[in-house]
C-alpha cells in the first residue's frame, strides 16, 4: 500500500507539472485598451506601475527612445507584467497628424503593432515627407485638411507602409479623414498644452520626469517598481 501511495503522489506531480508547462507566462504585451483620455495602454492592467509617454511621429528624440527602451522596456517589463505604457500624442504637423491618425486606424487590436512600425520607418517618412513639401505643386488642388492628409500621407509613403501592414485604401482613407478621430488628437494637444514641454516626455503614476531619455527614464521607473 506504501508503494501504491508513492506512486500515485509521483504521478500526481507529473500531471501538475505537465498542466504548468502547457500554461507559460502570459505575454502582456497583446494587451492593449483605449484609455478614457483617449490615449492607448498597452500592458497588464493591474501592473504595478503605469509610464506614459507623450509622443510625437516626427520627433526624432521619440524614435531614438521607442529603438533604446524596446528591449528593456517592451520585450521585458511589459511583456511580463511589471509596468502597462499609456502612450499620448502629442502632434506637431500634418505628418504627424496623419500618423497618428492611421496608428489609431483598426482601433486597440492593431494600435501596438502599428505605433510600432511607423517609428521603426520614421526616417524614411520624414525623409520623403520632406521630399515632397520641396515639390512646388505637391499640395496643389488641396483645398481641405483631409486633402492635404491624403497627399503628405501617400507622398511621405504612409499610406504604402499601412497597406503593407494590413490595411486596406478604404480603411486608410476612412481613419486619415475621420473627423472625431481628429478632433479628438487636437483635443488632447491641448489638454497637454502647458503641462509638457516637448516631447519625449514622460509620467510615472502620475509623476511628470524630468527626463527624455530611456537612460532618464529607467532609473526612476526601477525605483517606482522597488516601492
Amino acid at each position: 500500500m506504501r508503494l501504491l501511495g508513492v506512486v500515485a503522489g509521483m504521478l500526481a506531480g507529473l500531471a501538475l507539472a505537465g498542466s504548468a508547462h502547457a500554461q507559460p507566462a502570459r505575454d502582456w504585451r497583446t494587451v492593449t485598451v483605449k484609455a478614457a483620455g483617449g490615449g492607448y495602454q498597452v500592458g497588464n492592467p493591474k501592473a504595478r506601475v503605469t509610464l506614459v509617454e507623450y509622443v510625437s511621429y516626427t520627433c526624432p528624440h521619440c524614435g531614438h527612445f521607442v529603438a533604446e527602451s524596446k528591449a528593456p522596456l517592451h520585450d521585458g517589463l511589459v511583456r511580463d507584467g511589471s509596468v502597462r505604457i499609456e502612450v499620448r500624442s502629442f502632434v506637431r504637423d500634418p505628418l504627424d497628424l496623419a500618423s497618428a491618425l492611421l496608428a489609431r486606424c483598426g482601433g486597440a487590436p492593431r494600435f501596438a503593432r502599428q505605433h510600432a512600425l511607423i517609428f521603426a520607418n520614421q526616417k524614411a517618412l520624414l525623409d520623403k515627407a520632406e521630399a515632397l513639401q520641396k515639390q512646388p505643386d505637391a499640395f496643389k488642388g488641396a483645398t481641405t485638411i483631409e486633402d492635404r492628409l491624403r497627399r503628405i500621407s501617400a507622398g511621405s509613403g504612409l499610406t504604402a507602409l499601412m497597406q503593407r501592414n494590413g490595411l486596406t485604401a478604404a480603411q486608410i482613407d476612412r481613419c486619415l479623414v475621420d473627423p472625431a478621430a481628429r478632433q479628438e488628437l487636437i483635443d488632447m494637444v491641448e489638454k497637454l498644452s502647458g503641462r509638457i514641454q516637448g516631447t519625449p516626455s514622460f509620467e510615472i503614476d502620475g509623476n511628470l520626469l524630468a527626463a527624455n531619455s530611456w537612460a532618464e527614464v529607467e532609473p526612476p521607473l526601477r525605483q517606482a517598481l522597488q516601492r
